[in-house]
């Protein structure tokens, strides 16, 4: 299972550059006379595959990545998925558009792009990402509480089974030491066994000090 902080770093890198892509497309279009057409291009380029790869990350890519992470979105997440889609839907319908007019063109033609840029996909956007960062942040700190909850309990119970061995192992040493020269060879034993059972026991008492630091 797939550390969240991971998760949440792959959907962050994909999504938020598409802030700034819609608002370079609308500019790109406002001003393409301006441009040569060497950086023009380029530029082009980075915003229609950063808007794509958004896409691609609000629909299918995020679903995959959650599910590796074996976690799911609380429903007010969802809806904000939704809306960041709904705001950015515009621009990948433009993006999608065939025809004889350039991608420019078309987004020229269509004036309302820049105020969707402004105020619909950047606020919208931008709050999904916090909130889904904070979302994943919680729960991540909340499976390492639990993870290191059940680390103790394991180190615990393991001691309890080392303190046992040792008795144990001590019990047969006085036994092997009662029945004389035919128990030496237990003896060996089960000193030998006391003395693993003590370092086992010395192993997991500076495991537990270092997850109770």
């Amino acid at each position: 299972m797939k550390p969240l902080s991971d998760i949440q770093n792959s959907a962050f890198m994909a999504i938020a550059p598409c802030r700034a892509a819609s608002l370079a497309l609308v500019l790109m279009a406002r001003d393409d006379a301006q441009q040569s057409p060497e950086d023009g291009a380029t530029l082009l380029e980075q915003s229609v595959n950063r808007i794509t790869s958004a896409h691609d990350m609000l629909t299918r890519g995020l679903d995959r990545l959650l599910e590796e992470a074996e976690h799911k979105l609380p429903a007010d997440l969802e809806e904000q998925r939704r809306n960041s889609l709904q705001a950015l839907q515009p621009f990948t319908d433009v993006i999608g558009e065939g025809g004889k007019s350039s991608l420019l063109e078309r987004i020229s033609a269509r004036p309302s792009l820049t105020s969707q840029s402004l105020y619909q996909v950047e606020p919208i956007v931008s709050r999904f990402l916090i909130d889904m960062t904070k979302n994943m942040f919680d729960e991540q700190k909340s499976r390492d509480s639990a993870r290191d909850e059940g680390m103790r309990d394991a180190i615990e119970n393991a001691e309890t089974v080392g303190r046992h061995i040792q008795l144990i192992a001590f019990n047969a040493s006085i036994e092997a030491a009662r029945i004389g020269d035919q128990g030496k060879g237990f003896a060996v034993i089960a000193t030998e066994i006391r003395n693993l059972s003590g370092r086992t026991q010395t192993l997991l008492d500076t495991m537990s000090d270092y997850l109770r630091a």
